[in-house]
């Protein structure tokens, strides 16, 4: 008898930019439709648990023909600080591609964390990414602000400083030493590019500070032409006490074109920054559900 904590998956090695990549499919077998999970930063295939309480609710929900695909980016795991939001679309793309390939009808995107902004940045016309159908932003958090709650804004304003002279010197490359970074951030080696691309003010990552003036926020919704699911969680302990949430959601809504950011946008009552509480995971997958049932 197998343990309770076992899963069966679908293995499916696919052509990519980073070698050896491989899809995972879960939920219903022959599905016609393809979720595909987009974790963020030491995140990898499996290490978000939410992805198979959706897909369980996929098996149990008739008519709608969707499974669940993680996979391995050049960014998963400890991977991300010598990685851009430009090398995740490439790695999305390569697999959107394999999807259509093997006669995938509908393919979504879901975000969780930094795989909100690998949404993002798959909009971006620059990178003429293949079309997909829909999106989902589950944590949709500034990370500037969320390292600026356990480093303060003096400190980080320094490290991010520091950060762009070794850019400006040509040393883009090289590893942020330890005593500029964060206790998180400790064991993972991040060069000075990527560092500064994630935690500075006018970073490239940054797409979600509530701070952004709405000239600059709105050239990123605007972008995007497909249906859109906006999930903030509750208690996110990656969000300041300040930021409302729910007004932020309403915000980025009103920027948006017409008509493509879902009603069922809002906040994930009682959810962490992972959605580890049974009920909130509920109401997670239940919201999705329902959010993929809405397109046509």
């Amino acid at each position: 008898m197998s343990p309770p904590n076992t899963f069966t998956t679908t293995v499916h090695p696919f052509p990519s930019p980073t070698s050896h990549a491989c899809a995972y499919e879960i939920g219903p077998q022959n599905a016609k439709n393809a979720l595909v999970f987009i974790g963020g930063l030491g995140d990898g295939p499996h290490t978000v648990p939410y992805p198979r309480a959706i897909a369980k609710r996929l098996e149990e929900t008739s008519g709608l023909s969707y499974s669940v695909f993680e996979f391995r980016l050049k960014s998963s795991f400890n991977g991300f600080g010598f990685a851009r939001l430009a090398d995740d679309v490439a790695d999305i793309a390569a697999l959107v591609k394999y999807l259509r390939g093997i006669g995938k009808g509908r393919i979504v995107l879901m975000g969780h964390s930094t795989g909100c902004q690998d949404c993002m940045e798959y909009t971006s016309p620059a990178l003429s990414a293949p079309p997909v159908d829909g999106y989902i932003l589950q944590a949709p958090v500034c990370d500037a602000d969320a390292i600026a709650l356990e480093m303060g804004h003096g400190p980080l304003e320094e490290s991010t400083k520091y950060a762009m002279q070794l850019v400006e010197a040509g040393k883009g490359h090289e590893r942020m030493p330890l005593s500029q970074l964060p206790g998180f951030m400790q064991d993972n080696p991040i060069s000075a590019w990527r560092w500064y691309a994630l935690a500075a003010a006018d970073g490239e990552d940054n797409y979600f500070s509530p701070s952004l003036p709405d000239e600059l926020a709105a050239s990123y919704w605007k972008r995007i032409d497909q249906p859109l699911l906006i999930l903030h969680s509750g208690n996110d302990e990656y969000v300041p006490k300040s930021v409302n949430t729910q007004s932020l959601i309403n915000h980025w809504r009103g920027l948006c074109r017409p008509g493509i950011a879902s009603g069922l946008s809002g906040v994930i009552p009682g959810a962490g920054h992972r959605v580890e509480e049974p009920e909130a995971e509920e109401w997670l997958s239940s919201t999705v559900i329902k959010f993929l049932q809405s397109i046509k």
